[in-house]
């Protein structure tokens, strides 16, 4: 399987599924963040996530979360303790991710954090679940991960980018859509999958565009894209794909509106592919990290978090999209545990379901975990808000009224 191809689309791959059917680093820190650091007994959290995986985009992620347990530790931590981060690296696997969530069990962790497993997601959801494990933050790609009463996300995850794509296409006008996918078997049937929402949309898929893995000539997809009257793009790809498709793009002066989810590019990115990147419209279940500040106050304390890390994949132009999922977990994880008198995996679960208005900073609407509903073939959704986005040739900028996927497009 070509992860750098997909990993972009991995929730377009992972949603088939749904009609179908280590290493361990410790963190804390002494620097001082607006408060006095955690030094009382650690309290063991964990993430199972893809690292060293070529081209799957999560080490900023990765990276992401242990910047931000090292901030929230620097900050008091939990009642004074700080959180010790267990952090495995799944390699896009599905054996390790099984490990993995067998890690977590043994090693103890009272939940885990920002949760990324694409390969094995059913099997390792059911060893946490049996455990009693609770799941913050999870990106879910899997059935498995919408029907676990142990699940809790504050923001809608990448699957659900796909159906904020035909939102944002269609509240721009564009009902003639055409689908642009990796040329693999297991997403042939996406379209089959995506015609019921697009149709409650007043639109239609008129092209199925698959991508053939080691193209030379991109011309031919952006041609098969603009057949059948076609004004807009469902883009299930990205950015490995995204610059021969922008050279594809301007090359043929095409006219078509392609739409795309954040998480797989970043600023810099994006500055590379010119009017591609421009002319085409972006959604995310939370504010780009470059958006502005004064809309949203709390990315001054993300990207404060994230800049104390020191690292470079952290620094601004290099963050993607789905960065601000860890920081956003962690906060969660830390305004639950702070009222619980005792901490362990049977009181977090229990403090996650109970909880009520959780403040996310402003980048998601306050958060009630197990306030959950269904949202189409998805069982247990508790935030269905979405941004909407345009690139102005040097940063994403966020629409700061969110739109709801349950409701019609205006």
């Amino acid at each position: 399987m070509n992860l750098k191809r997909i990993a972009p689309a991995i929730t377009a791959l992972a949603t088939v599924s749904l009609i179908a059917a280590g290493c361990s680093s410790d963190s804390g820190s002494d620097s001082e963040a607006g408060g006095t650091a955690a030094t009382g007994e650690p309290i063991k959290v964990g993430q199972i996530v893809p690292i060293e995986a070529p081209g799957l985009g999560s080490v900023g992620y990765a990276a992401s979360t242990v910047a931000s347990v090292d901030a929230f530790n620097a900050r008091g931590g939990v009642n004074g303790r700080p959180l010790e981060l267990i952090q495995c690296d799944s390699m896009g696997d599905p054996n390790k991710e099984v490990d993995c969530a067998n890690k977590m069990v043994s090693e103890g962790a009272v939940a885990t954090l920002a949760d990324f497993t694409p390969a094995s997601s059913e099997a390792s959801s059911k060893i946490l679940f049996d455990a009693g494990i609770a799941r913050v933050g999870l990106n879910p790609v899997n059935m498995a991960d919408f029907t676990a009463t142990n699940v809790y996300t504050p923001f809608s995850g990448s699957l659900l980018n796909l159906y904020g794509m035909i939102d944002m296409l269609v509240a721009q006008g564009k009902t003639k859509l055409s689908l642009m996918r990796p040329d693999l078997p297991v997403t042939a049937q996406l379209v089959g999958l995506l015609t019921p929402a697009v149709q409650a949309k007043g639109a239609e898929i008129v092209n199925d565009v698959a991508v053939g893995a080691g193209a030379t000539d991109y011309t031919q997809f952006i041609a098969a894209a603009e057949r059948n009257g076609a004004e807009g793009v469902i883009m299930a790809l990205g950015a490995s794909d995204a610059n021969p498709i922008s050279q594809a793009f301007e090359q043929l002066g095409s006219t078509l509106t392609f739409a795309l989810g954040t998480a797989g590019f970043t600023q810099a990115d994006l500055q590379d592919l010119g009017t591609f990147a421009t002319s085409s419209t972006y959604t995310s279940p939370t504010p780009a990290p470059s958006s502005s500040t004064e809309d949203f106050p709390g990315l001054a304390d993300f990207l404060a978090d994230m800049e104390q890390s020191g690292k470079e994949e952290l620094e601004l132009p290099n963050l993607n999209g789905d960065t601000v999922n860890p920081w956003l977990s962690v906060r969660a994880f830390g305004e639950v545990a702070t009222g619980l008198d005792e901490i362990d995996a049977k009181t977090v679960w229990g403090g996650f379901e109970n909880a009520e208005n959780l403040d996310m900073a402003g980048l998601v609407p306050a958060w009630t975990p197990g306030d959950v509903e269904p949202f189409g073939i998805f069982q247990r959704v508790s935030n269905s808000m979405m941004y909407r986005m345009t690139f102005d040739g040097d940063v994403l900028v966020t629409d700061p009224t969110q739109y709801d996927l349950r409701t019609p497009t205006s």
